[in-house]
């Protein structure tokens, strides 16, 4: 048996694996496997998974499938899984190589069924701009003392997989695995998580790099992106009311449902969403009344000044000016953005 079992699907990412499998193979200090999930990708990112397997073929094993989405992929790989601990890494990201000791240590001192630690956020091909993200959570040893600190908890990265640690028999014991929503998987798992966990440790130190690139699937129009979203809001409510706490967390709620919204009214300005104008905002006007309770009364703060303008909008029933006011911010970002990277290269230059 291993320490810790490092899951990893792969689909499409032939440009980035070798560095993700690069970084699992330097870990540190600690005995742990790396199991690779081909979920039927066709870019050569299968040879890759193949070659590394039999380069090390004691620590590396490969489980080849259909294409079937990243949580049919983690779930493949838990049924292989030795590890005591569970790390789920992306294949496009990478990490220091005291992430798995470090905080397999941390998690066996505490006797923790989940643990999180920092990240860095950074840009593909930009890794000089780096944000540094650490937990404000304090040592959470007990289910009350997660109750009571959720909030921090909820503040930071609640639903990313890549910055936690999972103990695998807390999650065999609770039968706990991902569904196979096709966006929104980690979400599902991690509140799922929530609804069991008995205690979660906590390491304020950063060792993952969480890197963004151009074309993510946030980025793209998907006709089912709604039903989907709604989905995760409706758990996370329902979370909060198996633990007796929705008045409580009623604004976090509330933020779960706007946030639905707000990725829903994204989503229909793409320019392949094929849907007229009328029926657009009919959607969005149906979307808003079936929520309308549930954020309106609760959700008064928001930092963001283009979502509170967004908030506004909607909570004044004039969904068609939500429409113009997120086209004229992604037409802003992108006219802006490009504008912004020609001046940095000839400052550069």
């Amino acid at each position: 048996m291993f320490d810790v079992s490092i899951i990893m699907p792969v689909y499409n990412v032939a440009d980035h694996l070798p560095r993700a499998i690069e970084s699992a193979l330097n870990q540190k200090r600690v005995q742990c496997e790396i199991i690779l999930v081909n979920d039927g990708s066709t870019d050569g990112s299968k040879e890759i998974c193949d070659l590394y397997a039999k380069k090390e073929p004691l620590l590396i094993s490969v489980i080849h499938q259909e294409n079937q989405g990243s949580g049919p992929a983690r779930n493949a790989g838990l049924k292989q899984a030795t590890g005591k601990y569970i790390y789920f890494a992306d294949p496009d990201d990478y990490f220091e190589p005291y992430l798995v000791a470090d905080n397999y240590k941390v998690a066996q001192e505490k006797e923790s069924d989940m643990l999180i630690f920092g990240f860095t956020q950074e840009k593909a091909g930009k890794p000089e701009d780096r944000q540094t993200h650490l937990p404000n959570i304090p040592q959470l040893p007990s289910k009350e003392k997660v109750k009571r600190h959720f909030r921090n908890v909820y503040h930071f990265t609640p639903y990313a997989l890549w910055n936690k640690l999972y103990k695998k028999d807390f999650l065999k014991n609770n039968a706990i695995e991902f569904t196979d929503q096709r966006m929104g998987q980690d979400a599902l798992f991690n509140i799922a998580c929530y609804k069991h966990v008995t205690s979660i440790a906590v390491n304020r130190k950063a060792y993952y790099h969480y890197v963004t690139h151009e074309g993510s699937a946030v980025n793209r129009y998907r006709p089912d992106r709604l039903e989907m979203e709604l989905n995760i809001a409706t758990q996370f409510e329902n979370l909060l009311k198996h633990w007796g706490e929705q008045e409580e967390f009623s604004d976090l709620i509330a933020e779960e449902y706007f946030h639905a919204i707000y990725l829903e009214t994204a989503n229909l300005v793409h320019k392949d969403c094929p849907l007229s104008q009328e029926e657009k905002i009919e959607r969005l006007d149906t979307l808003w009344q079936s929520i309308k309770e549930k954020v309106d009364p609760h959700k008064t703060e928001e930092k963001n000044p283009f979502r509170y303008a967004l908030l506004n909008e909607y909570k004044k029933g004039r969904p068609k000016n939500a429409l113009r006011l997120m086209q004229t911010r992604n037409k802003a970002a992108n006219t802006y953005g490009k504008a912004f990277n020609t001046l940095k290269s000839l400052i550069k230059a």
